[in-house]
């Protein structure tokens, strides 16, 4: 049986391709999604949402074999949709329009107004949607619920902040959750943001450390992917862009050659045109690397395992100690790891009256992949914390899993 999963979300160029990977995937039933500011406002993200799946639905219409992919959207009850948080809990408000253009999708709705589903009147229902009117944290909140306890994930790919207004509301239904998989944080990467911060994480700063403090309080499980491991994962935009939009040559120095476009394939096309040049400006690789949908592919590899066990084959798990910098001037939503070998996490010697009296002491744990053991085995702790993806099957497989199940392409 699938397991229900949320997917906390701000769409976000990255966030219609991991979208769309929950939705092709028959590991997982997308109960919900939670719409966060982010890469846009909240409203705006909303929006997209709803473009993402007005554009899934002429797909479904017209290209042979969709309908079958993209079952979840057939005779099924219907995926809530929720309006979350539209603001941090704590610092200046920041969204990510630098990357994912004013609408968040690379400007389409005004370079491609055509994408741009009609308004849903008020009242009118939709045809796939549960268009809630609760705000995104109670949402999740009466999902948790409804549902047995460690039978429903969260896949965040935004700022967390929707997570620590449901914790906060109620942390003993938080707590029924399976586990979080978040993609946030940078540890020896550089930042995406700042040079030392990764955007999910600069976004809300306050709510991600609440998250943290939760997972190391031994509340909820959070798996983290971060900058570290999300960046590897690329895929070649000419298998991203239609060569009807851009020609791009492939590895061989050849334009793949392909029919017209799908609906879905002129969507994503029309995304990642201002995004390739973005990057080609950066001096980037001419890949688009797949940060939301490590994270969701994390989630359909591990859907029918319990809390607490051991990751499936071609995956490993770190635990990590760090804290998270909130108001910095230079390194706010910094992942802060202790690096004196010493056992201390964040201490301020000159503070400490109990190094000031005692000396220091070592309480360390060492720090190994949690890699071991086999799929459904109970990993076994010695301290609450946040584990970190640190292998995945590879990048290549990725890229056909994601390629096939999003767009039928054959391997």
């Amino acid at each position: 049986m699938p397991q229900k999963i949320v997917l906390d979300t701000d769409p976000g160029v990255d966030d219609v391709l991991a979208i769309l990977l929950a939705l092709a995937s028959p590991e997982v039933d997308l109960a919900l999604v939670s719409i966060v500011f982010g890469n846009t406002h909240a409203p705006v993200a909303h929006k997209n949402l709803i473009k993402i799946y007005h554009q899934l639905a002429k797909e479904i219409a017209v290209v042979p074999g969709a309908e079958a992919r993209y079952e979840r959207l057939r005779g099924q009850e219907k995926t809530v949709l929720a309006l979350g948080e539209d603001g941090p809990i704590g610092g200046e408000k920041a969204v990510a329009a630098y990357f994912h253009g004013p609408d968040g999708l690379s400007n389409i709705s005004e370079t491609h107004p055509h994408l741009t589903p009609p308004e849903i009147a008020h009242g009118e229902g939709h045809e796939h949607l549960e268009i809630t009117s609760k705000p995104s944290y109670q949402a999740i909140l009466d999902l948790l619920r409804k549902e047995p306890e460690d039978t429903v994930t969260i896949v965040a790919l935004g700022p967390l902040t929707n997570l620590a207004h449901a914790l906060r509301a109620e942390p003993e239904t938080f707590q029924k959750v399976s586990r979080v998989v978040w993609m946030g944080g940078a540890f020896e990467s550089p930042g995406n943001t700042s040079p030392v911060a990764e955007f999910n994480c600069f976004a809300d700063p306050y709510a991600a450390a609440a998250i943290l403090d939760a997972t190391k309080a031994g509340k909820i499980e959070l798996i983290l992917a971060p900058l570290d491991i999300t960046t590897p994962h690329a895929i070649p935009f000419y298998d991203l862009i239609h060569p009807s939009v851009v020609p791009i040559a492939n590895e061989t120095g050849k334009v793949p050659v392909k029919g017209e476009p799908t609906p879905l394939e002129s969507f994503t096309s029309a995304m990642l045109v201002r995004v390739r040049g973005l990057q080609a400006s950066f001096g980037l690789p001419d890949s688009m690397e797949m940060h939301d949908p490590v994270a969701v592919w994390f989630a359909l590899a591990h859907a029918s395992q319990k809390r607490g066990s051991a990751p499936a084959a071609g995956w490993r798990l770190k635990p990590r100690e760090f804290l998270i910098e909130r108001n910095g001037e230079l390194t706010r939503g910094m992942c802060v790891v202790d690096r004196r070998g010493t056992g201390e996490t964040g201490v301020d010697r000159s503070k400490d009256e109990k190094i000031k009296s005692q000396g220091l002491g070592k309480d360390e744990l060492p720090e190994k992949d949690e890699g071991t053991g086999r799929m459904g085995e109970t990993i076994e702790k010695t301290k609450n914390l946040p584990l970190v993806i640190t292998h995945t099957p590879g990048a290549e497989v990725l890229r056909e899993v994601l390629l096939s199940r999003v767009f039928g392409r054959e391997f």
